[in-house]
């Protein structure tokens, strides 16, 4: 498999495989004056210059891979390292981490209130609550880097929402067969 770096606004990008980079190419990711590299190449080139990579190129213009026309800009980056071994990345920054029980006690506070008719309130309201509490409790670790205090700030409102409700409608028929109605 053929690995392909590009370079462009003086950061370089790879490897990519040849289908991802003829993605990028066809989405205008990557220009035809943005520089490519595989290896084989002697430098990098200009995407424009890179025959089999430019779609609909004619031939007089597009250079083979190996040739360095004269008076080509000189590429501001360096051939990554033969084979990458001991090469370093650096992964990019990774989406945060939402807490599960603030997600579980969100879920069934809405679906607390939306079932409290059918006696849901109680059952979906109770776990809504320890879950919130509990992730609550998490969240406000030290060190913690997890989110979603504001699920568990709607899962313990709606739990406590759907349990009154379910006490309120007791209540309600309760009250209703002492009258006599």
């Amino acid at each position: 498999m053929v690995e392909w770096f590009y370079g462009k606004e003086g950061r370089q990008y790879g490897p990519i495989d040849e289908v991802t980079l003829s993605a990028r190419i066809a989405t205008g990711e990557i220009g035809p004056r943005d520089l490519v590299w595989t290896e084989g190449m002697d430098s990098w080139k200009p995407l424009q210059e890179v025959r089999h990579l430019t779609p609909g190129a004619d031939a007089s213009r597009s250079q083979d891979a190996g040739s360095q026309p004269p008076g080509a800009p000189v590429s501001p980056y360096a051939p990554p390292a033969a084979g990458l071994e001991g090469a370093s990345y650096t992964p990019g920054p990774s989406l945060p981490v939402t807490n599960g029980l603030a997600i579980a006690s969100m879920i069934c506070g809405i679906l607390s209130l939306v079932l409290f008719c059918f006696c849901g309130g109680i059952w979906l309201g109770i776990p809504a609550v320890i879950c919130g509490h509990l992730g609550l409790n998490q969240l406000n670790a030290p060190g913690n880097q997890q989110e979603g205090r504001g699920m568990a700030i709607a899962g313990l409102i709606c739990g406590y929402l759907g349990i009154a409700f379910f006490v309120l409608m007791l209540l309600g028929g309760n009250i209703r067969s002492y009258q006599g109605i």
